[in-house]
């Protein structure tokens, strides 16, 4: 299947217009990715008036054979000349290459404060407002409502993309909360967006001549579009099985020597399963425990001069309770009145004025003994409160490193496009497959695809399922576990 490059313009009167055709390239790559800007690369003979249209603010659009939108579309942003005594000896060659479309929306920011129409106040003006921003609402409304503010119809003039269209806005999707503040608008999208199943485009129109946005439920072709052995659409796939690194995490707390608290957590189910045992220390001095001469887990706290106990502050930077918080604030501020009644006393003149401060001093200091008295008692009540956070600090580092060593189990995918299941015609990013290997079924988007063409027509074309075939696969132990087990079965009764 053939691929044509188009060469669209600059921006003009609100649409970017085709302005001519490269037909003799040297070699074609694209990625597209779900949710993410991918990225193409073009390989053209140097000096030739095809190649002379590549030039700054202009992109591309890339048609597929017998596909009627084109399957990608983005903006140019490097040029790279090449030149080799062995290959286009007498011109040379040039890599020009960029970003899809969809990079429009890393290049700006969720400003924190809005005018009463719902434009961004303009940078000068930001003082004026407020310094975060909440937003909620079905994600796909929230995502199309921000780029539209950013960089759509209600952005401000010198923020506003040229020949874009955002369109009528979106309900599509579960509902997101959160607070903006100078964000990354293509980030903070990639956040709202994780694990669901509703993606974004910007991509450019033949009909629009406009780079239109969209928000878009997955569609769901699982039934239609399967790669497997069976149907020679799966080139490779490789599953592995590991034993646990960890499976019992020791986490070492504050105290010291002996009067140091350890608290031990075990992965039972993979000792027994691999029939390993492998301990790890995770090193949490950080944490303020030690440990009671009842053998107990016990608050490490802090004693000022006077005697009082200090238990720190919460995760939250307040104190633990609501009760202590009031009692500290009763001593500061019964401190303050006696510094504020000494003075006074000090300034006093008249033996009235002597006599009246000395009483005002004598109520204050019976005030802040009283103040100080409540204190440890607040502080007792507090401790529990303490104690616990603690104690689920340990528990959450002691899991974190049962996790980090769990056993797992990695399977990778490499689906290949054949001529009764081909991209761009009968699927794209952002839609849901099936792929079938040693008798089980993955359902997951397709969230890549690497396209390389070269001048002779040959094609290569490499979906990724998931995060399958990626550097970073799913832990799907429980999936691979089973794969292996019905594997095992059938090699038994051949």
């Amino acid at each position: 299947m053939g691929y044509r490059v188009l060469v669209r313009d600059t921006p003009q009167g609100g649409e970017r217009r085709i302005i001519g055709e490269i037909d003799t390239w040297i070699k074609l790559d694209l990625v597209l990715r779900f949710n993410q800007p991918g990225t193409w690369q073009l390989l053209v003979k140097s000096g030739t008036a095809q190649a002379e249209l590549l030039q700054k603010g202009r992109g591309i659009a890339v048609y597929q054979d017998g596909v009627p939108e084109p399957v990608f579309t983005g903006g140019i942003d490097a040029f790279e000349r090449y030149w080799t005594n062995d290959q286009h000896t007498a011109e040379g060659s040039v890599f020009v290459s960029g970003k899809s479309d969809d990079d429009l929306l890393y290049g700006f920011l969720a400003f924190p404060a809005v005018s009463a129409a719902g434009s961004p106040l303009p940078v000068e003006k930001l003082y004026s407002g407020t310094d975060s921003r909440p937003v909620a609402g079905p994600v796909g409304q929230v995502i199309w409502s921000e780029v539209d503010r950013a960089l759509g119809g209600r952005a401000l003039p010198d923020r506003r993309v040229d020949g874009l269209s955002t369109g009528p806005g979106s309900m599509v999707g579960p509902e997101v909360k959160d607070t903006l503040r100078f964000d990354s608008l293509g980030t903070k999208t990639e956040e709202w967006l994780k694990d669901k199943r509703v993606g974004y485009r910007f991509a450019w129109s033949p009909v629009s001549r406009q780079i239109e946005f969209q928000v878009y439920e997955c569609r769901d072709l699982s039934k239609q579009v399967r790669f497997s052995t069976d149907l020679g659409n799966l080139k490779q796939f490789t599953w592995q099985l590991k034993a646990p690194t960890v499976t019992r995490a020791i986490v070492a707390c504050q105290g010291e020597g002996s009067d140091r608290y350890l608290l031990q957590r075990i992965d039972i189910e993979g000792e027994a399963e691999w029939g390993v045992m492998r301990e790890f220390l995770v090193d949490r001095r950080d944490i303020p425990l030690k440990t009671g001469k009842d053998g107990r887990p016990e608050l490490v706290v802090k004693k000022g001069s006077d005697g009082t106990e200090d238990v720190g502050m919460g995760p939250d930077g307040k104190d633990w309770t609501e009760e202590l918080g009031k009692a500290k604030a009763a001593v500061t501020a019964a401190s303050q009145r006696v510094a504020d009644a000494e003075k006074k006393l000090e300034e006093a003149k008249t033996d009235d004025e002597k006599k009246a401060a000395q009483t005002v001093l004598t109520a204050a200091k019976a005030a802040e003994e009283a103040a100080k008295k409540a204190l440890p008692g607040a502080v007792e009540r507090a401790k529990p409160v303490a104690l616990s956070h603690f104690l689920q600090a340990a528990e959450d580092a002691a899991k974190k490193a049962l996790k980090d060593g769990e056993k797992n189990g990695h399977f990778q995918i490499y689906p290949i496009d054949t001529e009764q299941v081909r991209y761009g015609r009968d699927y794209r990013v952002g839609d849901v497959v099936t792929v079938t290997a040693d008798g089980e079924e993955y359902v997951d988007v397709v969230r890549e695809v690497t396209i390389s063409v070269d001048d002779g027509g040959r094609s290569d074309v490499a979906p990724k399922v998931g995060e399958q075939g990626t550097g970073e696969p799913l832990n799907l132990y429980r999936q691979v576990s089973e794969m292996r087990e019905k594997l095992r079965k059938l090699e038994a009764r051949m």
